[in-house]
């Protein structure tokens, strides 16, 4: 009997079970509003405010309470004021992460500037558990200037989209928080009635010829902009899904707005949802809704905050703001089908305390994204195989002042054999006889394995680089430049490295290296030809074993421009017969990427690093040199050498036009003999600027150091960190 209620309840246990796994649909809870700045955007030294800051906080409030209850999984802002500390407090208060944009601020210094009481701009805020990041900014109109936080410059309005990237069960999904200009549309209707209600005798028809034409050209700014968003959109991943929501300021049936649907395929979530009959019977709603809404009343009047009359274009647009429309809208790429609109509604329109959050109401949408994340694919943590093959060829011509006028050729091969390898080549030769060659092989490439996790990584490099006129200036800090010797130097270097990437960010290096080098034909007289130990004067060799832990969560390995690498090794090299020289040496960096400006996206990248050396009788060939392209820019090479060396660098780098980016960057370092001589004092610093232009593969860099003994110019390959 016991065995039969087993069976019995066996599909009923069955069903239970199984149930929620076929029945529940993973929602998306989307949500986007114009929270209001409150301001008249009229004055020089500060904005004419329309309400005190006591009523602007009850807004704020009554927002947030709306929030919690509608409980959203995305939230897209616009015109937040003050924009870094209106959407952190928003994002404390919700327990949510958020990125934001500095869109239109005037002149800023951090919080401080004119007008003192305007930094507006959009943002995004998201549950944790949806990972959110900022992907990129696009300025879809205005002039030039700087757009960020820490620093904001430019003089006429200008306007972005934010775009932020979330991942739903590993799968990414691009967030794009646009604010369109709010500019008059081409209307024959409102101008008709604009004449009516403000023609007088002293207008003339030439003054409302010039109003048309100043609607004509504004009302075209919103196509322009919806044209420039689509162009950044198209270069994102084709099969990632994309919301794009906001304050588009217009309706669903103006041109632009059409645009978006039919060149760009993006469906409104809110007509869909109409259509497929979940509303019914299908109504009409406003988010600008002048008879709901209390706020709109100070857009509809013809009279500034100070008293004066506005001018003809600003009462034609108060004329506008007197009529409902819907100008907030959520818009889905044909990832998603119009049934995964489960709902689509208008919210944020109540009255708490008294006051109701913003002038715009907002649009909530709910997605269910089942069968989005079925097929759509995941961001992998595992590197792909690359379907493609890349070669990028790069004949040099150039000139560096330790090296003189070089010629040669660079070669990146990725994928040639079908396996994610890389084979990056470089043959050169100089007029002041540098004779470099070097070849390194790595399977998967650095930048594939960057941010993934893998098995093991192999990188094979072999790298001679004979320079016949090589300076010696003496050890340590206290060498004189006037002290410069030539010799001719002959290094060659063989190692290998295998790697692991035991996370995304955690990666672990074991390797070896045979190095040997030669120095010879030393002038007449030279204190190097003389100065103890004797291999400063022959053949140094070493063949040493390393190990290194990274921790590295740059976004690029070629072009990082957020993310911190912190850095250690060591590295030893035995006394047996396959070396002369034995030592150990200790090594720690980090370096930090973090965006500067938004637009145009400035990077700050810092590096800090510091080595030493332990062992007896080193020779030259060994000592921890700092001088030169890759460490301190405007000295010569291995200016100082010693047993303890520390090296940093601070750079901008910014964008210039196409493939081109500039740098400005400051180098500094120093070198000890002991631990205990460590000291803060008396450090050699280099101002630098540099171009870049950045192939997809690689980085050619030309530098310009500008030292206090020498100017140097460099030309190379990659970021020098």
């Amino acid at each position: 009997m016991l065995k039969l209620k087993i069976y019995f309840l066996l599909p009923i246990i069955l069903l239970v079970g199984v149930f929620p796994v076929w029945s529940t649909q993973p929602t998306l809870r989307i949500l986007t509003i114009n929270v209001w700045s409150g301001l008249d955007y009229c004055g020089f030294w500060q904005f004419g405010e329309y309400e005190p800051s006591e009523r602007r906080d009850l807004r704020f409030n009554a927002l947030l309470t709306q929030i919690r209850t509608l409980q959203p999984d995305i939230i897209f802002i616009q015109e937040a004021n003050q924009v870094a500390s209106y959407t952190s407090r928003l994002a404390d208060s919700l327990d949510y992460d958020e990125i934001h944009q500095v869109c239109i601020a005037g002149i800023k210094f951090g919080p401080l500037g004119i007008p003192t009481n305007f930094k507006e701009g959009i943002a995004i805020l998201a549950h944790h558990r949806y990972q959110l990041e900022k992907f990129d900014a696009c300025k879809l109109s205005g002039q030039f200037g700087l757009f960020g936080d820490a620093f904001t410059i430019h003089f006429d309005e200008s306007n972005f989209a934010l775009l932020g990237k979330i991942h739903v069960n590993n799968v990414p999904i691009y967030l794009v928080n646009v604010h369109l200009s709010a500019d008059v549309p081409m209307d024959s209707l409102l101008l008709n009635d604009f004449k009516k209600q403000y023609q007088t005798e002293d207008q003339n028809e030439s003054d409302l010829k010039d109003l048309m034409r100043t609607v004509e050209i504004r009302s075209s700014k919103r196509k322009d902009q919806v044209e420039e968003l689509l162009s950044k959109i198209k270069d994102l991943p084709a099969e990632i899904p994309i919301i794009i929501a906001g304050d588009f300021n217009a309706s669903v049936t103006n041109p632009e707005i059409l645009l978006l649907q039919d060149s760009g395929k993006f469906i409104d979530a809110y007509t869909q949802n109409n259509l497929t009959g979940k509303i019914n019977p299908p109504i009409l709603e406003y988010t600008w809704d002048v008879k709901r809404n209390k706020n709109i009343s100070h857009h509809t009047s013809t009279i500034n905050l100070d008293g004066s009359q506005k001018t003809e274009y600003e009462k034609l647009t108060a004329l506008y703001d007197g009529r409902q429309r819907k100008i907030d809208h959520i818009f889905l790429s044909d990832h998603f089908l119009p049934e995964t609109i489960s709902s689509c509604k208008i919210v944020l329109d109540s009255i708490i305390n008294d006051v109701q959050a913003s002038d715009h109401f907002g649009v909530e949408a709910d997605l269910e994204i089942k069968k989005i994340l079925n097929n759509s694919p995941e961001e992998l943590t595992t590197i792909v195989p690359l379907a493609e093959s890349t070669i990028e060829p790069l004949p040099i011509l150039s000139y560096d002042t330790d090296v003189g006028f070089g010629y040669g050729v660079k070669g990146f091969l990725l994928n040639t054999l079908g396996v994610n390898e890389s084979f990056d080549i470089v043959l050169f030769n100089s007029t002041k006889g540098e004779r470099w060659y070097k070849f390194i092989f790595s399977i998967p490439d650095f930048e594939l394995r960057q941010g993934k996790v893998y098995p093991f990584a192999i990188d094979f490099t072999v790298d001679y680089d004979k320079w016949i006129k090589y300076s010696y200036f003496g050890i340590g800090n206290s060498s004189r430049f006037e002290d410069r010797e030539y010799y001719t130097r002959e290094p060659l270097e063989i190692s290998m490295t295998v790697s692991r990437g035991f996370s995304k960010k955690l990666v672990g290096q074991i390797g070896a290296r045979y190095r040997t080098s030669m120095n010879f034909n030393f002038s007449s007289g030279s204190r190097l030809a003389e100065q103890p130990p004797l291999l400063n004067a022959s053949r140094a060799t070493f063949t040493s074993f390393f190990s290194t832990f990274r921790f590295d969560s740059r976004n690029s390995f070629i072009n990082p421009s957020r993310g911190l690498v912190i850095n250690s090794e060591i590295e030893v090299s035995p006394k047996w017969n396959a070396s002369n020289v034995s030592f150990l040496r200790i090594g720690f960096g980090i370096q930090h990427y973090s965006i500067l400006f938004d637009y145009p996206k400035t990077i700050l990248a810092i590096r800090f690093g510091m080595q030493c050396l332990y062992g007896s009788n080193l020779p030259i060939q060994i000592l921890l040199p700092i001088g030169g392209g890759n460490t301190l820019r405007g000295s010569p090479q291995e200016r100082y050498l010693d047993k303890i060396s520390t090296v940093g660098n601070i750079e901008l780098r910014f964008p210039i036009f196409w493939r081109f980016g500039g740098v400005a960057g400051y180098d500094f370092g120093k070198v000890w003999n002991k631990i205990q001589q460590l000291d803060l004092s008396h450090w050699s610093s280099n101002p630098n600027i540099g171009i870049r232009f950045h192939f997809d593969t690689f980085i050619v860099r030309a530098d310009l150091g500008l030292g206090k003994e020498t100017t140097g110019f460099y030309l190379n390959f990659g970021h020098i960190f």
